[in-house]
Order: C-alpha cells, then sequence, then structure tokens
C-alpha cells in the first residue's frame, strides 16, 4: 500500500486513562475503499481505538493521518465531515424526542450543507427508509430502523471514512445481514473506508478484507480474510480466539444469505 493509496494512517496510537493503559503503541493502515476490521475479546481496546480517533478518547499518536491530511489535537469541522462514526447501539445515538427529520438535519445545518430537502430524502432512500420515516420520532421505529437512521446521518455530509463499533451487535439476529450487505453495499457504491469493530468472526470475515486481532491494548497479529478463514494464525492468542468461535464461518454465511 503506497501513500497515495492511503486513507488512513494510524501509527503509535497510545491512550491511557490515569494509570490504566488502554491503548498501547497501536499503528495500521486502511486503503481507500477498504474495509478493515478490529476484532478481539471485550476489553481488549478495540473500540477504544476509534474513539480516540474521532477525538472522543484521550490520545497520543505519532502520526494521525485521514487522506494524507495530519489530523491535530482538536478535531475540526473539516475532520467530522470527512469522518463519521455509526455506534453499537442505536437506542442511544438518537436523540429520543428528535423526529428523524431533525436528526438528519442537524449535521446538513452544523456543516451548512446546501438542499437539505432533496439530502435529507436521499439519505433515507440510500438506508432503504422511505419518505413516510422522515417525522417518526425514534420509539415509532426498530432497532434495524433505527440503525438505518443512523448510517443516514453518518453519510448525510458525504464522508470519506465510517468508523463502524459493533453495528450490528444490538440487534436482532434476523436484520444484522441487513445491516451488514447495506453498509457494504454503500461502501462499494461510494468508494468508503472502513473500520470496523467487532468481536464476531462471521462479521468480520463477511465485511472485511484485512483485520487487525487486538489483546490487552495492543495489536498482536495482523491477517488477510483469507488467512482467517483458513485458520491460518500465526499468534497462540490469535488461534485461541478462532478456537473459541468454532462454527462462526457456517453461521455467518448463513445470516449473510438471508440478506
Amino acid at each position: 500500500m503506497n501513500g497515495n493509496d492511503t486513507m488512513i494512517d494510524v501509527a503509535g496510537l497510545d491512550v491511557r486513562y490515569g494509570e490504566f493503559h488502554a491503548v498501547q503503541d497501536v499503528s495500521f493502515r486502511v486503503a481507500r475503499g477498504e474495509s478493515f476490521g478490529l476484532v478481539g475479546e471485550s476489553g481488549s481496546g478495540k473500540s477504544t481505538v476509534l474513539r480516540a480517533i474521532m477525538g472522543l478518547a484521550p490520545c497520543q499518536a505519532a502520526r494521525l493521518e485521514i487522506g494524507g491530511a495530519a489530523v491535530g489535537p482538536v478535531r475540526d469541522k473539516a475532520f467530522c465531515r470527512r469522518v463519521q462514526m455509526v455506534f453499537q447501539d442505536p437506542y442511544g445515538s438518537i436523540h429520543p424526542r428528535h423526529p428523524v427529520d431533525r436528526v438528519l438535519a442537524e449535521p446538513l445545518s452544523i456543516h451548512k450543507l446546501p438542499d437539505a430537502e432533496s439530502r435529507i430524502l436521499q439519505a433515507l432512500k440510500d438506508v432503504g427508509l422511505g419518505p413516510a420515516f422522515r417525522f417518526r420520532f425514534p420509539h415509532q421505529l426498530s432497532g434495524g430502523q433505527r440503525q438505518r437512521v443512523a448510517i443516514a446521518r453518518a453519510l448525510i455530509t458525504e464522508p470519506e471514512v465510517l468508523l463502524l463499533d459493533e453495528p450490528t451487535s444490538a440487534l436482532d439476529v434476523s436484520v444484522q445481514s441487513e445491516i451488514l450487505n447495506l453498509l457494504d453495499g454503500l461502501r462499494k457504491a461510494r468508494g468508503l473506508s472502513y473500520v470496523m469493530v467487532s468481536h464476531n468472526l462471521a462479521v468480520v470475515a463477511h465485511m472485511c478484507s484485512r483485520l487487525a486481532v487486538m489483546n490487552h491494548g495492543r495489536i498482536v497479529e495482523e491477517m488477510t480474510r483469507e488467512d482467517l478463514n483458513d485458520g491460518k494464525a500465526a499468534q497462540p492468542y490469535t488461534r485461541e480466539l478462532i478456537a473459541a468461535s468454532k462454527g462462526y464461518r457456517p453461521a455467518g454465511a448463513a445470516a449473510c444469505a438471508t440478506a
């Protein structure tokens, strides 16, 4: 991967909470249009990496670049337009008293983007929701519909990067594959770059061409999708993780086939 192909470049990322070293010397690169996975057990630091990139966790980094541009300690409007995050819980990430119209209009107002009416309608269409959903409130939506609204909100500023923090783990199994296939289709159609955090190896195998395995705040191994599917792990921890998730491939294939 040469410099011109790199969309996300993270080197020497550290996150501390007092004496607790949550993330230690994490480095990875993601190409333009690529989907890259971060996997590991709960508490491994994978979600903290995403929050650090977004400026939501106290961090230091030897290098943090988006599209070749250095990211400073304060995430400005230009960064927030280029990089958006979809959170795990669609119930907690949308204001419960705001209708969908306001949820989608707010980022347009912040970034002073024109044609709000057409952008909102197109954003709903892009995530498989019709105009009838525009003035509904979150309590009138299913979990999958709420996550579609969260994805629409993230995409409405036309970002280049999406950070996905377990985007389907809070959803019913019946709709998980629908959301994954929606995300995969949007990435391909728009040339987006993804960093996806998941503890589910089936999700990572379906969505990501490469992945990094995290343990105790560190990346212990990088693999390709083919390596994962073939069980070609170099590190004992990664082999244990795959063994603990034995049977993930058939389950993932079946889930994804239902969408």
